[in-house]
């Protein structure tokens, strides 16, 4: 593997860009959409001294978060400006995962936070709802709103409402008679194997003190999602698992690559080869330190790993893998290493038609600008 160049796609002052997913269609268009929010640090000067702490901040929730989508053609070129989807217009938007599938439609899957005024936090935690931020970090508070599906049947033009994942077994309701737990949040790869839709999720069990790995499936092209099985977890409750990618193998066969916490940051796959009903116990892949996981599978039928690294010096990283997905091939290939700070990465890979792969990824440099970048990978 030889990277050929770097190219930002997305930069605005004004706004924090990131967790992107990129899909070369069959229009020969590349679709690329990311989650953009408001960013207030060009608001101050540059020469104070609270910019220059503000600048390393990580917020990645926002009360008016929304997806965004742009159009490429083959020589990276911007053939179309920004459009914003539509909105949930009770929540903010998150992750953007695309999946093209075989009829020539695009399924979009993702997540919301549910935006909640300061005053109703002390009582909403006492009747036993979740809530993360906080007032003077944040300027609100917020409650995962659920994992969700969207729909394109026109290249990314137009987009279906918003359809929440039915609720995940022994999971807690969002609120307490209220609203079910409504999946859990997805940022990963979903994959299609004949008529079936395999989406992977994570979430916390009522039960549980650990993130866990779960699958959603669909039998009618999306229309439905049913639950499915539990990916991974870890029964001593040290581990954390989340932000799990599949990767269709031969015949009924796929592998979940899964971010990981109290596990030094490595890789964990997992794999079940009756499409998700059944998994084999988790392992860690000491090659792998970095996360999410992004597979990718090329067109000669080897796997593209790419994945962000938030450990000095900063940056995205890669790998290739067999046709199997059993054994790396090669060398590590670090595509980025001048990242200003950890806040980068969350790649998403997607070959174009001359063979080279273009892999994009939220990042950071010293101006402290969160936008979206690619690079151009070349392949012997």
């Amino acid at each position: 593997m030889k990277k050929i160049l770097d190219k930002i796609l997305y930069k605005d002052s004004h706004f924090y860009a990131s967790f992107p997913s990129a899909v070369n269609l069959a229009n020969n268009e590349i679709i690329l959409m990311f989650r953009r929010a408001r960013d207030f640090r060009w608001l101050l000067d540059d020469d104070d001294e609270l910019t220059k702490e503000l600048r390393e901040l990580v917020d990645h929730i926002d009360s008016r978060s929304h997806l965004v989508t742009i159009k490429l053609d083959q020589n990276l070129n911007l053939i179309s400006n920004e459009k914003i989807l539509s909105i949930d217009p009770e929540a903010a938007d998150q992750d953007a995962s695309l999946l093209l599938l075989k009829s020539g439609s695009l399924m979009l899957s993702s997540f919301a936070w549910y935006p909640l005024p300061s005053r109703l936090a002390k009582s909403l935690r006492q009747s036993g709802v979740a809530i993360r931020g906080h007032f003077e970090d944040s300027g609100c508070y917020f409650i995962l709103w659920g994992g969700y599906t969207r729909y394109s049947k026109d290249f990314g033009k137009n987009w279906s409402d918003h359809q929440y994942l039915p609720p995940m077994p022994q999971a807690s309701d969002i609120i307490p008679g209220k609203r079910k737990s409504c999946g859990g949040p997805t940022r990963g790869q979903a994959v299609e194997m004949g008529n079936d839709i395999l989406l992977p999720v994570y979430n916390y069990l009522t039960s549980h003190t650990s993130g866990s790995c779960h699958l959603y499936i669909s039998t009618d092209q999306g229309k439905s999602w049913t639950y499915r099985s539990m990916i991974a977890f870890d029964p001593e409750q040290n581990i954390h698992f989340n932000e799990p990618s599949l990767l269709h193998c031969k015949g009924d066969k796929i592998i979940a690559f899964m971010r990981t916490f109290n596990a030094d940051d490595h890789l964990y796959t997992a794999t079940s080869h009756d499409r998700g009903v059944s998994w084999e116990k988790w392992q860690k892949r000491k090659e792998i330190v970095g996360h999410p996981i992004h597979p990718l599978r090329l067109k000669d039928g080897r796997v593209f790993i790419s994945y962000g690294y938030r450990h000095e010096p900063y940056g995205i990283r890669a790998r290739l893998m067999d046709k199997n997905a059993n054994d790396f091939i090669g060398e590590e290939l670090i595509i980025r290493e001048d990242g200003a700070s950890a806040d980068l990465g969350y790649p998403w890979a997607t070959q174009l038609n001359n063979g080279d792969i273009l892999v994009v990824y939220y990042f950071t440099e010293h101006d402290g600008i969160r936008h979206i970048s690619s690079s151009l990978i070349s392949l012997d």
